[in-house]
């Protein structure tokens, strides 16, 4: 069952991420990540109380602790810098930069959960950078400034490193608790995160308009439907009932789909330096996690 919930993770989270970059040509990624968050806790706190999870449900504060700085990380930090990615690279250059998510699980699972780096994982760890490298050429599809593949590789990379830092901190408490209950807990993290930042941002009147009703909401009510409140469900639940390696790997079966989907709904080139690519960063991510769950 996790083995079938991590692969349908991977289809949603690369449907949504489709929708998400039609949003962010309407607003900004922090605005898109204050929206999507505030949507999809109203979305999860009502599926826990319809399936009755918040009856007679004891939590110790270590935990609830736990899962805010999980959704705090994991959310309102990540989901920030991977929608700073998106806007600059493109769905394709995006889906290349996820892999680093594998090699991330498994250096976060190695500090933290005392597993064994191999060299099998090292190997598959250059050859997602190489497909980074091999993306900035002018055969991939669109060229774009050296600057701006620079800042969206480096955001990628950021988000990609916390949304696995926060994945392996909750991953101890997560046979404790009710799924839709954690999912709930650390939107409302990430919720708080961006609220704490928000009287900081440099134009807030944009951030608050982006919840009365406009052009781009069809893109974003989807996106956080399917990206944000589906995916993340199924996300958490393909780690609770499989081994975090085999659920990490499965779902890294996105960047595949997110390219092809890419192709045929947002009209980039699917050309043979990206297959190649992607290929170089499929098999980087199955090596890593190879390593990890063998």
């Amino acid at each position: 069952m996790g083995e079938l919930l991590a692969l349908l993770t991977a289809l949603l989270w690369a449907l949504g991420v489709i929708l998400f970059k039609r949003s962010v040509g309407f607003v900004a990624p922090f605005t898109l990540n204050v929206f999507k968050n505030c949507v999809a806790l109203v979305l999860l706190a009502a599926t826990t109380v319809a399936l009755g999870q918040t009856r007679t449900l004891s939590v110790s504060p270590q935990d609830l602790i736990v899962i805010l700085i999980s959704g705090a990380i994991g959310i309102g930090i990540s989901d920030t810098f991977y929608f700073m990615a998106l806007s600059r690279l493109g769905a394709s250059r995006t889906a290349l930069v996820d892999c680093l998510y594998s090699p991330f699980v498994i250096f976060f699972s190695v500090m933290m959960l005392s597993e064994k780096l191999t060299p099998l994982a090292v190997g598959g760890g250059l050859l997602i950078l190489g497909s980074v490298l091999v993306s900035s050429q002018r055969s991939f599809g669109q060229s774009i400034p050296q600057r701006q593949l620079l800042l969206g590789c480096l955001f990628g990379a950021l988000a990609m490193a916390t949304v696995a830092f926060a994945v392996v901190l909750v991953k101890p408490v997560l046979p404790g608790y009710p799924l839709a209950w954690v999912a709930a807990v650390r939107m409302a993290g990430g919720i708080l995160f961006v609220l704490l930042v928000l009287p900081l941002h440099p134009n807030k009147k944009s951030v608050y308009a982006a919840f009365r009703p406009q052009p781009g909401w069809k893109w974003m009510f989807c996106g956080t439907f399917v990206g944000s409140y589906l995916s993340l469900m199924t996300w958490l639940a393909g780690f609770k009932y499989s081994r975090a390696g085999v659920a990490a790997l499965l779902n890294q079966t996105s960047t595949v789909l997110i390219v092809l989907l890419a192709a045929l709904f947002l009209q980039e080139p699917l050309t043979k330096t990206k297959l190649v690519a992607v290929g170089m960063a499929f098999a980087g991510a199955a090596m890593v996690l190879y390593s990890g769950v063998a």
